[in-house]
């Protein structure tokens, strides 16, 4: 055991020289699945599915599904920029900004713009101070949401944890580690003692005030973010290691089963904070089970359906605000409001499936394909 945590040591502390070879490949189709799994989770619950299951004590959790798109990306993004470290020695902080923006603020300045059409001409989607914060990528502020843009609180988060990692990471991988390793563990730590009052700080309104303000700004995305990320930098430190087992087939299914149980406000040993963080942790460790791993999940995540919905994920999440609610806010398809709620969610997602393809082959596609050349 002391052999053990002094080899730990040794790595913890030790500089990232090669890339392990389970982090070698350049695209994994069951992590396309995965975000297929998390975009469901959140569109069927956006439209009103979750109430039907809550009459069997279940639910469809839009959150945990953005928890799953948040630990992919955290993980993806950091090993990523590990990789062209050690390949060209130097982090390019302009290219990778550029490929973000490519990623994300076209589709969702296209959206944004047909919402401010329709409430021009049409039917009022938000306020204009709304339009503004989601413009500027500061939905994830304290302000009042406005339901057609609320989504895009995700889309802020990781536009500013964007900003943040390389530029933390070009002054230093260690540096970086270390202050993710911080915000990892004293985050939900103060969140859950904070949840629960427990100790001096909370009956003392300032220090309440401090610890709220910590919580606010880093727990809701940042931490969750970050959980994959320090994952990422240990599966290249050796620290954490998924070799193939047979014995381990059906490992990584259960695990994401019990990672969206625990999450899931309904199941009995639910705790806030303390739920939502074992499972990112427990998330994390099924997405390197799964990126070269033959098992059980990854079978059914490499379905070419799963992975095509995967593909499309960005652009249903973007599109599939317009349909939020149990109800059509359209009035040419109110009449449809009548129908039983199953009925309605398949209308939706008639509706919904054209859009995100029509949006990711006409508009999307373009972007991405200008992206590939910063790379």
């Amino acid at each position: 055991m002391l052999k053990y945590l002094k080899v730990t040591k040794t790595k913890l502390f030790s500089d990232i020289t090669t890339v392990p070879e389970i982090l070698q490949g350049k695209y994994y189709s069951s992590l396309d699945g995965l975000r297929a799994i998390a975009i469901l989770m959140v569109m069927l619950a956006h439209f009103g599915a979750d109430t039907i299951l809550l009459h069997y004590n279940l639910l469809i959790d839009s959150e945990i599904g953005v928890h799953i798109f948040f630990v992919l990306s955290g993980f993806l993004i950091t090993t990523q920029l590990i990789k062209e470290k050690l390949r060209t020695g130097n982090i390019s902080v302009k290219r990778f900004y550029t490929r973000r923006i490519l990623r994300i603020v076209p589709l969702a300045y296209l959206f944004l713009i047909v919402l401010v059409i329709i409430s021009v001409c049409y039917y009022r989607m938000s306020t204009k101070s709304d339009f503004i914060y989601s413009f500027l990528f500061l939905k994830n502020l304290p302000i009042k949401n406005q339901p057609f843009t609320a989504h895009l609180w995700t889309l802020s988060v990781e536009e500013q944890f964007y900003i943040i990692l390389p530029l933390l990471m070009y002054l230093g991988i260690k540096k970086y580690f270390n202050f993710a390793l911080l915000v990892v563990i004293f985050v939900p730590l103060l969140s859950i003692l904070a949840f629960n009052s427990i100790g001096y700080p909370f009956t003392n309104h300032i220090f309440e005030l401090i610890i709220k303000f910590i919580m606010y700004s880093f727990w809701k995305g940042p931490t969750i973010i970050l959980i994959s990320s320090v994952f990422s930098i240990l599966t290249f430190k050796g620290i954490i290691k998924s070799e193939p087992n047979n014995k381990h087939y059906f490992l990584s299914f259960f695990l994401l089963i019990l990672a969206i149980l625990i999450s899931t406000r309904t199941f009995i040993l639910y705790s806030k904070y303390t739920s939502e963080y074992i499972s990112s942790i427990i998330i994390a460790y099924v997405i390197l089970l799964n990126i070269r791993s033959q098992n059980f999940l990854s079978k059914i995540l490499s379905n070419r359906i799963l992975v095509k919905i995967g593909i499309l994920s960005y652009s249903i999440y973007m599109w599939q605000q317009i349909f939020i609610g149990k109800f059509f806010w359209i009035p040419w398809l109110k009449e449809l409001n009548s129908l039983p709620l199953i009925f309605i969610i398949a209308l939706k997602l008639v509706f919904m499936i054209p859009i995100a393809y029509i949006s990711y082959y006409l508009f999307e596609t373009p972007f991405l394909k200008l992206k590939e050349r910063f790379k």
